[in-house]
């Protein structure tokens, strides 16, 4: 085994483990909230009065680094860190409910303490971890009319995908600059029990206070979007987060029947429900920052509001720990110019509105893109939250490029990149849609991934066992595809916090004419010593491919772990970093589309 990427197998599987392996099949991210019991004050006890703990101070302002002190029996923090959707079930075209627990702490925000604050992990899955678990907290539940500096919740991002620590504030401040409204954040140092979590990104939640700071009320519907597109199946997806009980959803179907208009009649109609302009803006913001993971890029993070004041749905972004970055990990050829949305793509296949996409970003790069400014300030970030240099290199490559043109490590400037798109006379990128169809209900079919292998002085052995939904077993081995390749890549994803372990696994049906499988392991760092580790979010899990020369990217997804656990046997030390002895032990769920 070796630890840098074979060639041959970079070219078969174009697998590329970037911190955002947790889009490999649907591309995938978000969280969901719950309840459990928790203690009210009794109702013997007097009311308590509402109060604003902390004074006025500005609970976002740009440089501040707030000091959140969490204490909760260990118990159920513990609980806490485990919970979280399965792998697979995001998999899933009916993503079955799930609901995280509440806990009740005591905070202290620089040195104002709290007691009786509700407390939740949150997450869908690109940022789930168990060892730093991105928080909600709730001051408001358990005291009516208690704030902090007049906030009554905190939203807490781990930052997992995120180790400049930077991304996501430059990116809501890009968008903010362009007129688009957007998130406030800056930087909070979390510890829960005295256990120092580091540095979390603190971002106004896109609630009430939100909705009137932007629109100026909160009157208006509010749909949030992981996975969600247009349509009359998909729109189903987007989660109603106001006027539950009234769950009036015929102002998201009239935008569903606009879209299904042909071109002319749709763009008669579509400026009466949704501001096109500032969608279009948004959309080259979006592809200015890079922002793969997002409603251009991927279909995914974000927001839509119905502002009751001009009538029209506007978008606004969330969840950007993915900007600045620019290619689409998952989503081989999908180029610079982003469209995997029906509205961006039907926009940009209508001469009038691709030119003036084309327009917003030439005027976004000659008036607001500013290289010199985005590394100032990506410098202060880190100066501020103590972010080590080399955290931040590949923001700084994104912002400037880097190398010349034949290098082997060469990258364009985001400029440069746009500039070169644009000036293609043709697109033929790859564009990847949510498909519009009745959803797929059904159980899934599921398989026992077992096996063991082991990589031990550059030499790969063992196998993963499974059985196709067809009922054939396969057994994979290393041992016999190793003649070919290396069977056993190890790799280190950095752009992950922490650190992930990536184990690329090639193994051949030694039962029908050694046909190749790929098995993807990745464990966090936190994770990777001798012991038993359960699957977890994409901290720790697996996802099976089968090779398909004809697909882009040259592998189709098979399988995504949904329980079960990996256990580590050995680790090498320095010097023989890839070295390894493992064995698998999890129930894999097979996608709907595999026969």
């Amino acid at each position: 085994m070796r630890t840098t990427n074979n060639r041959r197998i970079e070219t078969l599987l174009s697998l590329r483990f970037a911190g955002s392996v947790c889009m490999l099949a649907l591309a995938i991210t978000g969280c969901g909230g719950s309840e459990s019991e928790t203690t009210s004050p009794s109702a013997v006890e007097p009311p308590r009065e509402p109060v604003n703990i902390g004074g006025e101070g500005p609970l976002y302002e740009t440089d501040r680094v707030l000091a959140v002190d969490i204490t909760m029996e260990p118990g159920a923090f513990r609980q806490l860190r485990s919970e979280g959707r399965t792998l697979a079930s995001t998999a899933r075209e009916c993503i079955p409910e799930y609901e995280y627990t509440e806990f009740t702490a005591v905070v202290s925000i620089d040195g104002e303490r709290m007691e009786d604050v509700i407390v939740r992990k949150k997450g869908y899955m690109g940022s789930l971890s168990p060892s730093t678990p991105s928080l909600k907290l709730d001051f408001n539940d358990l005291w009516k009319g208690r704030t902090y500096q007049n906030s009554n919740r905190m939203t807490l991002n781990n930052n997992r995908q995120d180790p400049s620590n930077a991304r996501q504030c430059l990116a809501y401040d890009q968008f903010r600059a362009a007129g688009i409204g957007a998130p406030m954040c800056n930087y909070a140092k979390v510890s829960v029990n005295g256990q120092n979590l580091g540095i979390f990104t603190n971002v106004e939640p896109i609630k009430d206070p939100f909705l009137k700071r932007v629109f100026g009320d909160d009157d208006g519907n509010q749909y949030e979007a992981q996975t969600a597109d247009f349509g009359e199946f998909l729109s189903q997806r987007f989660e109603k987060k106001n006027h539950e009980k009234e769950n009036d959803r015929a102002d998201l179907q009239a935008l569903n029947v606009a879209l299904a208009l042909p071109d002319e009649q749709m763009m008669n109609v579509l400026p009466q429900l949704l501001d096109v302009d500032e969608f279009i803006k948004f959309w080259a913001v979006e592809t200015l920052i890079g922002a793969w993971d997002s409603a251009t890029g991927n279909a995914n993070n974000f927001h839509i509001y119905r502002d009751t004041n001009d009538g029209l749905f506007h978008f606004i972004p969330w969840g950007p720990d993915t900007a600045f970055r620019g290619e689409h990990p998952l989503k081989p050829m999908t180029g610079v110019l982003y469209r995997n949305f029906s509205l961006a793509n039907r926009l940009f296949e209508m001469p009038t509105y691709r030119a003036k996409y084309a327009a917003e970003l030439e005027d976004l790069l000659a008036t607001q893109w500013n290289e010199a400014d985005l590394i100032s300030r990506l410098n202060e970030i880190a100066q501020l939250t103590d972010t080590p240099t080399q955290n931040t290199e590949s923001v700084k490559t994104f912002v400037s490029g880097k190398g010349d043109p034949g290098d082997d490590d060469y990258r364009p400037s985001r400029r440069v990149a746009i500039e070169q798109a644009l000036a293609l006379p043709v697109q033929n990128d790859q564009v990847y849609l949510l498909e519009d169809r009745a959803p797929d209900c059904n159980s899934p079919v599921t398989t026992s991934l077992t096996g063991s292998f082991k990589a031990e002085n550059g030499k790969d052995t063992g196998s993963f066992l499974f059985t196709l939904p067809d009922g054939h077993a396969v057994s994979a081995s290393l041992t016999f595809a190793a003649f070919e390749v290396d069977s056993l890549v190890y790799s280190v994803d950095r752009e992950a916090s922490p650190e992930v372990i990536s184990l690329l696994l090639i193994g051949v049906d030694v039962n029908n004419a050694f046909k190749p499988y790929v098995l993807q392991l990745f464990v966090e760092a936190t994770d990777f010593v001798p012991g038993e580790h359960r699957v977890h979010g994409l901290a720790t899990n697996a996802i099976l491919f089968e090779v398909d020369e004809s697909l882009p990217g040259d592998v189709r997804t098979l399988a995504m772990g949904a329980t079960g656990s990996v256990t580590i046997n050995k680790v090498g030390d320095a010097g023989s970093e890839g070295d390894v002895d493992m064995t698998l032990n999890i129930t894999l769920e097979y996608g709907p589309e595999v026969p």
